[in-house]
């Protein structure tokens, strides 16, 4: 048996074959990183859970966002999908995306929330799960749901949604 020396220690050729296959796959299985078909335009919302948003307090609850409140609102492509889902941790937490279908890529072809934490494209069928911040397809799909990036403005119930 033929063997070599990797970093000072002997190795059998046989582990080196598969060192070398194994290193092969993994760079081979490195992907670009996502990139939805939804095309990328501006988000900038602030939602008030206080007041004109205290309706998505409660788990799972839901809204969708298609038209400006204020001049600044920037709504992505079909508009905003909010969601007061899980967070890791088991609390709620906020999670955004965009309303438009990646199946249909279509601004009017919009993803319609349930009470349970999934979002259905009407045109398509597709499922979507939205609870836990993935919006990652169930069925019908290869794409997830674009999703947009929600922090907490210092001191308040306040968030703003961004891209």
């Amino acid at each position: 048996m033929k063997e070599m020396k990797i970093m000072g220690y002997v190795v059998p050729d046989y582990i080196s074959f598969i060192l070398f296959i194994s290193f092969i796959l993994f760079i081979s299985s490195c992907d670009e990183e996502f990139t939805s078909p939804i095309p990328s335009a501006p988000v900038s919302l602030t939602v008030d859970l206080d007041f004109a948003d205290s309706d998505l307090v409660p788990a799972l609850a839901t809204k969708s966002i298609t038209q400006q409140r204020v001049a600044t609102d920037r709504l992505g492509f079909g508009g905003i999908l909010i969601i007061n889902g899980y967070s890791s941790n088991g609390g709620t937490t906020l999670f955004a995306y965009d309303l438009a279908c990646p199946v249909e890529v279509n601004r009017s072809t919009l993803v319609v929330p349930d009470d349970v934490g999934k979002a259905k494209c009407a045109k398509c069928g597709a499922v979507y799960n939205i609870a836990y911040g993935s919006g990652i397809p169930e069925s019908g799909s290869k794409h997830p749901l674009r999703s947009y990036l929600v922090r907490q403005i210092t001191g308040g119930n306040k968030y703003i949604i961004t891209n």
